[in-house]
Protein backbone atom coordinates (compact mmCIF):
# COMPACT_ATOMS: atom_id res chain seq x y z
CA UNK A 1 0.00 0.00 0.00
CA UNK A 2 1.95 3.06 -1.42
CA UNK A 3 5.04 4.05 -3.25
CA UNK A 4 7.24 1.31 -4.81
CA UNK A 5 10.10 4.36 -4.32
CA UNK A 6 12.81 3.66 -2.09
CA UNK A 7 12.47 5.96 1.25
CA UNK A 8 14.71 9.36 0.77
CA UNK A 9 16.40 10.10 4.51
CA UNK A 10 15.97 13.56 4.71
CA UNK A 11 12.30 13.35 2.54
CA UNK A 12 8.98 12.99 4.35
CA UNK A 13 6.41 10.47 2.13
CA UNK A 14 3.02 10.65 2.86
CA UNK A 15 2.19 8.11 0.00
CA UNK A 16 1.23 5.34 2.16
CA UNK A 17 -1.34 7.55 3.81
CA UNK A 18 -2.59 8.56 0.28
CA UNK A 19 -2.99 5.04 -0.62
CA UNK A 20 -5.56 4.61 2.39
CA UNK A 21 -7.24 7.95 1.92
CA UNK A 22 -8.26 7.02 -1.73
CA UNK A 23 -9.87 4.10 -0.68
CA UNK A 24 -12.32 6.61 1.01
CA UNK A 25 -15.77 6.28 -1.83
CA UNK A 26 -15.78 9.82 -2.89
CA UNK A 27 -18.99 10.91 -4.78
CA UNK A 28 -18.77 13.66 -7.46
CA UNK A 29 -21.92 15.89 -7.34
CA UNK A 30 -21.91 19.37 -9.08
CA UNK A 31 -19.72 21.67 -7.92
CA UNK A 32 -22.19 23.94 -5.83
CA UNK A 33 -22.64 27.93 -6.59
CA UNK A 34 -20.46 30.08 -4.09
CA UNK A 35 -20.25 33.66 -3.47
CA UNK A 36 -18.45 35.12 -0.66
CA UNK A 37 -20.03 37.70 1.90
CA UNK A 38 -19.91 41.17 0.46
CA UNK A 39 -18.36 42.37 3.53
CA UNK A 40 -15.05 40.08 3.10
CA UNK A 41 -14.07 36.60 4.54
CA UNK A 42 -12.49 36.15 7.78
CA UNK A 43 -12.65 32.34 7.68
CA UNK A 44 -13.33 29.06 5.23
CA UNK A 45 -13.40 25.58 6.57
CA UNK A 46 -14.10 22.48 4.00
CA UNK A 47 -12.86 19.54 2.52
CA UNK A 48 -10.36 19.14 -0.47
CA UNK A 49 -7.42 16.62 -2.25
CA UNK A 50 -3.95 17.52 -2.39
CA UNK A 51 -0.98 15.96 -5.03
CA UNK A 52 1.94 17.56 -3.89
CA UNK A 53 5.51 16.34 -5.01
CA UNK A 54 7.76 18.44 -3.45
CA UNK A 55 11.63 18.59 -1.64
CA UNK A 56 10.56 17.71 1.75
CA UNK A 57 6.76 16.19 0.95
CA UNK A 58 4.67 13.99 -1.37
CA UNK A 59 1.29 14.12 -0.22
CA UNK A 60 -1.51 12.70 -1.62
CA UNK A 61 -4.92 12.40 -0.15
CA UNK A 62 -8.05 13.41 1.04
CA UNK A 63 -8.01 16.88 3.78
CA UNK A 64 -10.10 18.46 6.36
CA UNK A 65 -8.98 22.35 6.87
CA UNK A 66 -10.28 25.05 8.80
CA UNK A 67 -8.75 28.17 8.52
CA UNK A 68 -9.83 31.79 10.58
CA UNK A 69 -7.84 35.16 10.04
CA UNK A 70 -5.21 36.25 11.15
CA UNK A 71 -3.48 33.23 12.22
CA UNK A 72 -5.21 30.19 13.00
CA UNK A 73 -5.19 27.10 10.87
CA UNK A 74 -5.83 23.86 10.96
CA UNK A 75 -5.03 20.53 8.32
CA UNK A 76 -5.85 17.34 9.21
CA UNK A 77 -5.85 13.76 6.79
CA UNK A 78 -8.05 10.95 8.03
CA UNK A 79 -7.63 7.21 7.07
CA UNK A 80 -10.56 5.20 5.76
CA UNK A 81 -11.93 4.73 9.35
CA UNK A 82 -12.28 7.88 10.02
CA UNK A 83 -8.66 8.02 12.32
CA UNK A 84 -6.35 10.99 12.14
CA UNK A 85 -3.46 9.84 10.44
CA UNK A 86 -1.67 13.58 10.74
CA UNK A 87 -2.67 16.73 11.60
CA UNK A 88 -1.19 20.15 11.95
CA UNK A 89 -2.50 23.30 13.89
CA UNK A 90 -1.60 26.57 13.44
CA UNK A 91 -1.60 29.24 15.93
CA UNK A 92 0.35 32.56 16.77
CA UNK A 93 2.59 32.63 13.90
CA UNK A 94 3.66 29.11 14.83
CA UNK A 95 3.02 25.24 13.56
CA UNK A 96 2.79 21.67 15.01
CA UNK A 97 2.48 18.92 12.46
CA UNK A 98 1.50 16.08 14.91
CA UNK A 99 1.36 12.29 14.42
CA UNK A 100 -1.09 11.06 16.86
CA UNK A 101 -0.71 7.53 16.51
CA UNK A 102 2.71 8.02 17.79
CA UNK A 103 2.35 10.90 20.08
CA UNK A 104 4.65 13.37 19.01
CA UNK A 105 5.25 16.42 17.24
CA UNK A 106 7.65 18.97 15.71
CA UNK A 107 7.36 22.65 15.98
CA UNK A 108 7.63 25.47 13.78
CA UNK A 109 7.06 28.93 12.53
CA UNK A 110 3.50 28.59 10.57
CA UNK A 111 5.02 29.47 7.04
CA UNK A 112 7.72 26.84 7.10
CA UNK A 113 5.57 24.16 8.62
CA UNK A 114 2.81 24.29 5.69
CA UNK A 115 5.89 24.83 3.23
CA UNK A 116 7.22 21.42 4.09
CA UNK A 117 4.20 19.76 3.43
CA UNK A 118 2.32 21.63 0.62
CA UNK A 119 5.84 23.03 -0.85
CA UNK A 120 4.31 26.67 -0.53
CA UNK A 121 4.61 28.70 2.34
CA UNK A 122 1.39 30.66 3.60
CA UNK A 123 0.00 31.56 6.49
CA UNK A 124 -3.61 30.58 8.04
CA UNK A 125 -4.24 34.49 6.89
CA UNK A 126 -3.35 33.89 3.31
CA UNK A 127 -4.82 30.50 3.10
CA UNK A 128 -8.20 32.42 3.87
CA UNK A 129 -7.81 34.92 1.05
CA UNK A 130 -6.67 32.41 -1.35
CA UNK A 131 -9.31 30.00 -1.16
CA UNK A 132 -12.00 32.30 -0.74
CA UNK A 133 -11.05 34.21 -3.74
CA UNK A 134 -11.25 37.49 -2.02
CA UNK A 135 -7.72 39.12 -1.60
CA UNK A 136 -7.19 42.72 -1.95
CA UNK A 137 -4.21 44.86 -2.90
CA UNK A 138 -1.97 44.75 -0.64
CA UNK A 139 0.30 47.86 -0.10
CA UNK A 140 3.61 45.72 1.57
CA UNK A 141 3.24 44.24 -2.24
CA UNK A 142 3.18 47.46 -4.14
CA UNK A 143 5.91 48.84 -1.89
CA UNK A 144 8.03 45.97 -2.62
CA UNK A 145 7.75 44.31 0.63
CA UNK A 146 8.37 40.05 1.50
CA UNK A 147 3.97 40.12 0.79
CA UNK A 148 2.12 37.93 -1.76
CA UNK A 149 1.59 39.65 -5.19
CA UNK A 150 -1.98 38.80 -6.24
CA UNK A 151 -2.72 39.14 -9.92
CA UNK A 152 -6.32 39.26 -11.67
CA UNK A 153 -7.44 37.80 -14.83
CA UNK A 154 -9.79 39.96 -17.23
CA UNK A 155 -12.73 38.89 -15.19
CA UNK A 156 -11.37 40.10 -12.21
CA UNK A 157 -11.17 37.11 -10.26
CA UNK A 158 -7.71 36.02 -8.40
CA UNK A 159 -5.57 34.69 -11.00
CA UNK A 160 -2.19 34.05 -9.09
CA UNK A 161 0.40 34.66 -6.91
CA UNK A 162 3.84 35.17 -6.26
CA UNK A 163 6.28 35.31 -3.33
CA UNK A 164 9.59 35.39 -3.99
CA UNK A 165 10.13 31.56 -4.97
CA UNK A 166 6.52 30.05 -4.36
CA UNK A 167 3.70 31.13 -6.34
CA UNK A 168 0.17 29.62 -7.17
CA UNK A 169 -2.29 29.55 -9.75
CA UNK A 170 -6.14 29.38 -10.53
CA UNK A 171 -6.56 26.91 -12.44
CA UNK A 172 -11.08 25.98 -12.16
CA UNK A 173 -13.27 28.27 -10.34
CA UNK A 174 -16.53 27.23 -8.53
CA UNK A 175 -19.40 28.27 -10.03
CA UNK A 176 -20.53 31.67 -8.81
CA UNK A 177 -18.31 34.82 -8.03
CA UNK A 178 -14.43 33.98 -8.30
CA UNK A 179 -14.27 31.27 -5.97
CA UNK A 180 -10.94 29.01 -6.72
CA UNK A 181 -11.64 25.38 -7.07
CA UNK A 182 -8.15 24.03 -8.66
CA UNK A 183 -5.17 25.52 -7.44
CA UNK A 184 -1.66 24.88 -9.08
CA UNK A 185 1.42 25.21 -6.10
CA UNK A 186 4.77 25.63 -7.27
CA UNK A 187 7.70 26.53 -4.99
CA UNK A 188 11.41 25.57 -4.71
CA UNK A 189 11.71 22.19 -5.74
CA UNK A 190 7.79 21.43 -5.44
CA UNK A 191 5.08 20.85 -7.93
CA UNK A 192 1.53 20.38 -6.91
CA UNK A 193 -2.35 21.00 -6.94
CA UNK A 194 -5.47 20.91 -4.83
CA UNK A 195 -8.84 21.05 -5.80
CA UNK A 196 -11.57 22.06 -2.57
CA UNK A 197 -14.88 19.79 -3.13
CA UNK A 198 -16.28 21.73 -0.47
CA UNK A 199 -16.16 24.91 0.71
CA UNK A 200 -18.18 27.32 3.71
CA UNK A 201 -17.29 31.07 4.49
CA UNK A 202 -17.29 32.25 7.98
CA UNK A 203 -18.58 29.46 9.88
CA UNK A 204 -19.17 29.78 13.72
CA UNK A 205 -16.04 29.50 15.76
CA UNK A 206 -14.63 26.09 17.30
CA UNK A 207 -11.75 27.90 19.49
CA UNK A 208 -10.97 23.95 20.01
CA UNK A 209 -10.08 23.53 16.61
CA UNK A 210 -7.04 24.74 16.89
CA UNK A 211 -6.21 24.14 20.86
CA UNK A 212 -3.22 22.45 21.67
CA UNK A 213 -3.06 21.84 25.09
CA UNK A 214 -3.52 18.27 24.21
CA UNK A 215 0.06 18.48 22.76
CA UNK A 216 1.21 18.67 26.51
CA UNK A 217 0.84 14.31 26.68
CA UNK A 218 2.90 14.92 23.47
CA UNK A 219 6.65 14.06 22.69
CA UNK A 220 8.38 17.31 21.16
CA UNK A 221 10.96 15.99 18.40
CA UNK A 222 12.62 18.11 15.95
CA UNK A 223 11.34 17.89 12.13
CA UNK A 224 14.58 15.13 10.92
CA UNK A 225 13.18 13.33 14.21
CA UNK A 226 9.91 13.50 12.58
CA UNK A 227 10.89 12.37 9.12
CA UNK A 228 12.54 9.59 10.54
CA UNK A 229 9.75 7.95 12.05
CA UNK A 230 7.47 8.71 8.70
CA UNK A 231 10.09 6.73 6.64
CA UNK A 232 9.66 3.53 9.46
Amino acid sequence: MGSNRPAVRGRLSLLPIAAALAAVPACAPRPPRLVPPAGGVAAVEGVGTASVAGAEASVKGRFAFAFRRPDRGRVEAFDPLGRTVFLIVFRDGRGWFVLPNRKVYAEDDAGTMMGRVLGVALEPGDAVLLLSGVWPGDPAAAAGGDAWRPERDAAGRLASGRRGEYAFTIEAFFPGDGVPRTIGLAGPGTTGRIKVSKLAFDPPERPEAFDTAFLRGYAAKTWEEILELVER
